[in-house]
């Protein structure tokens, strides 16, 4: 028995190893790290309507150490604590601040027609908890692991996606995606993926 399980984990992970190298790699896409100046007060536009209370959530973020491509950080809301910002259904939402202009240049990726991110339990209750993103200072690349609605529900179905992009001209590009697989246990019979 002990030797059957070793060799299922063996076997598991040389199938991520060998998945995991056709995926593109944070270092594929370097960047130098900026050490500033920086200023200090965020620059809105005429376009950026929000609440008092995401410009003080930005204002904050924007003193915090560059977190992604470089120069930027990269703020995230969780847990609906800007719902005004986000909307109902957006429990998680974030923005890309520029360190060097104090200016937010975009907001997270756009995925089935949006940009606000959550995670549906069985009940059909939100949970941010299960929203992931992996970013580092030194790359233009970001992960998301995430689910979201459409803007507009006539657009279509709540969906579920793992995608890497690329940061580039304070644009996102889609670099590539594969449906959220989800633990069914022992059950053959069962769809392992989220829509």
């Amino acid at each position: 028995m002990k030797t059957n399980k070793s060799c299922i984990v063996f076997l598991s992970v040389i199938a991520f190893y060998s998945y995991a190298d056709n995926d593109p790699q944070f270092s594929d896409f370097p960047v130098p790290v900026s050490s500033g100046p920086f200023v200090k007060t965020v620059s809105l536009n005429d376009k950026q309507q929000h609440t008092e209370k995401w410009k003080e959530f930005i204002q904050s973020e924007l003193l915090n150490p560059v977190n992604f491509s470089g120069h930027y950080r990269v703020a995230i809301s969780k847990n609906g604590k800007l719902p005004q910002d986000c909307g109902n259904d957006g429990w998680v939402c974030g923005w890309v601040i520029d360190k060097l202009t104090g200016t937010v240049v975009s907001e997270l990726p756009e995925f089935n027609n949006n940009t606000k991110y959550f995670y549906t339990v069985d009940n059909g209750t939100p949970s941010p908890d299960l929203f992931d993103m992996e970013i580092y200072p030194n790359s233009s690349m970001i992960w998301i692991s995430g689910q979201n609605s459409p803007k507009n529900q006539k657009d279509g179905d709540v969906k579920c996606a793992n995608t890497a992009y690329s940061f580039n001209n304070n644009k996102f590009i889609k670099l590539i995606s594969a449906r959220c697989e989800i633990d069914v246990g022992g059950d053959s019979n069962a769809d392992s993926f989220l829509p």
